[in-house]
């Protein structure tokens, strides 16, 4: 008697792009992609996604010094170029480097960026994000709104297409939501950490692919952390942690998705 093989879910090809399926099952989901070209281009389209986080976020070279990358770091961003900067920021080191020889060789003093060429306005999707958590902050004060402490991060990048990061061990979840978006569906989370206090992470497909390095900000008297990791970006709103070391958890967030 011959039997039917398990039919394909989304589950099985969010777990073919990640690597996550055995040699059988990676066959199978080829035949299912041989057989419908919209989900084999969407997934070709999330493999090269995967590959060039994989590239933006490879080691440094070894002879790179740290502040060279962070001055290199810094002046990409002021001039908008965060995805081409993750992709060469070696090559874009050493052209820093070798401008700041240049300038002080011909007498010319130190390079300097201006404050207006340097700064970058918020994202539009920090202003969602500050909405959500105040929404967030209601819903958990109220009774009759029963918090959803679950998290299904499965189940959400299924019906979504938002990959969540890993959270540390010790934050807890105290509520879990789909929020409205001018961008559509989003995902706005309560969490309660020992360090930070109480923190909302906000998800968010604002459209456009790029890899933003984790930058913080105030924004409508609260302190912000985001970034953007493909075509996903991330929001950490905070109560009272102080800017610095709310930089310093959305970057380890971010290093939990590539």
């Amino acid at each position: 008697m011959q039997t039917m093989p398990d039919p394909v879910t989304e589950l099985d090809l969010v777990a073919y792009v990640d690597d996550q399926l055995d040699p059988w099952r990676r066959v199978a989901v080829e035949a299912h992609l041989a057989a419908d070209p919209s989900s084999a281009a969407r997934v070709m389209a999330d493999l090269r996604a995967r590959d060039e986080l994989r590239l933006a976020f490879a080691d440094p070279l070894p002879h790179e010094a740290p502040e060279t990358r962070a001055a290199a770091r810094k002046l990409a961003r002021g001039l908008g170029l965060d995805r081409l900067l993750v992709r060469l920021a070696p090559m874009a080191a050493v052209l820093v480097l070798g401008g700041l020889i240049g300038a002080g060789a011909a007498g010319l003093g130190p390079l300097r960026v201006s404050h207006v060429v340097a700064s970058e306005p918020p994202p539009a999707f920090i202003q969602t994000a500050l909405e959500a958590h105040e929404a967030g902050r209601l819903r958990l004060s109220m009774l009759s709104q029963p918090a959803a402490t679950r998290l299904d991060a499965a189940e959400i990048r299924a019906k979504t297409g938002i990959l969540l990061p890993g959270l540390p061990a010790d934050w807890q979840v105290q509520d879990v939501q789909i929020f409205p978006s001018p961008q559509g569906p989003s995902v706005e989370m309560a969490l309660e950490t020992p360090g930070l206090g109480r923190l909302s992470l906000f998800a968010v497909r604002p459209g456009s692919f790029r890899v933003a390095l984790p930058d913080a900000t105030q924004a409508g008297g609260r302190d912000v952390a985001w970034f953007q990791i493909g075509e996903v970006a991330h929001v950490l709103v905070a109560e009272a942690a102080p800017p610095d070391a709310l930089r310093e958890a959305a970057d380890g967030l971010s290093r939990t998705l590539y």
